[in-house]
């Protein structure tokens, strides 16, 4: 079986910048068709353009996930019968203090990080039974696994994310459509070099990564692109940790 990912047609939801951008780039080099879906034109653009000048097959949508009135307009973007690949990516987070959160939070975290992924992969699932082997990788987070301090509700909804990827593994198997998700700990994208910036937090996350550095963008997209592949293809309703031995840490 080909380590490859020729003749496959791919969504990337958020897929211009950090984790989301290298998912988008493994594939593309992996030989896949891929539509990338972003809300930011200028991101898009320069995105698209770099990736044409390399002659990869790309196509993006300018489109916010979570303003689900415009899902007719990206589907007929999309305009294809069939997907074999979704990658709900989509996601962020500004931790508050639980009591901290007011009711528009709460939405705004809420519809970003677990109901965009619900309502959009709701709306590709006849094209996902059209590939007759398709596959899903829902982007969680070790948040949703182990309280990391990022906030109640962002680990509320990727814990979601995981539960949701083995309910959703055995509601669409007879589908032939597979669901895997994928947990990082801290990796290194713009918003969280940020964040490092404190001294303080850095030394906790090295302190606590068995490997001693912080992932790149594309050791996740690595495991993304595994669980895309045929050579994965009895895999289905598993996350895997991508953590540097975070999670494998006994916490005294």
């Amino acid at each position: 079986m080909s380590w490859d990912l020729k003749n496959k047609t791919a969504i990337v939801t958020g897929g211009t910048k950090g984790i989301g951008w290298s998912i988008a780039n493994e594939l593309l080099q992996l030989g896949a068709y891929v539509i990338v879906i972003a809300r930011n034109n200028d991101d898009m653009t320069n995105r698209i353009a770099e990736w044409h000048s390399k002659g990869f097959n790309v196509k993006g949508i300018k489109a916010d996930i979570t303003a689900y009135d415009t899902y007719e307009s990206i589907l007929n973007q999309i305009d294809l019968p069939a997907i074999d690949i979704l990658v709900n990516n989509v996601g962020g987070n500004f931790p508050k203090k639980f009591l901290e959160y007011t009711y528009n939070d709460i939405q705004s975290i809420f519809n970003l990080n677990l109901f965009s992924n619900i309502q959009f992969t709701q709306v590709l699932f006849n094209k996902l039974k059209a590939a007759n082997g398709a596959v899903i990788i829902n982007i969680s987070s070790i948040a949703g696994l182990e309280d990391v301090g990022t906030g109640s509700m962002y680990a509320v909804c990727k814990a979601a994310i995981i539960q949701l990827t083995k309910s959703l593994a055995i509601e669409w198997a007879p589908y032939s459509i597979r669901v895997n998700s994928v947990a990082p700990w801290f990796t290194s994208t713009n918003r969280i070099n940020s964040m490092l910036q404190d001294q303080s937090l850095e030394n906790f996350v090295i302190s606590n990564t068995p490997l001693k550095t912080i992932a790149s963008p594309d050791q996740i997209a690595h495991a993304v692109a595994f669980l895309a592949m045929e050579s994965s293809a009895y895999i289905t309703g598993e996350t895997i940790v991508v953590d540097g031995g975070f999670s494998a840490l006994r916490k005294v």
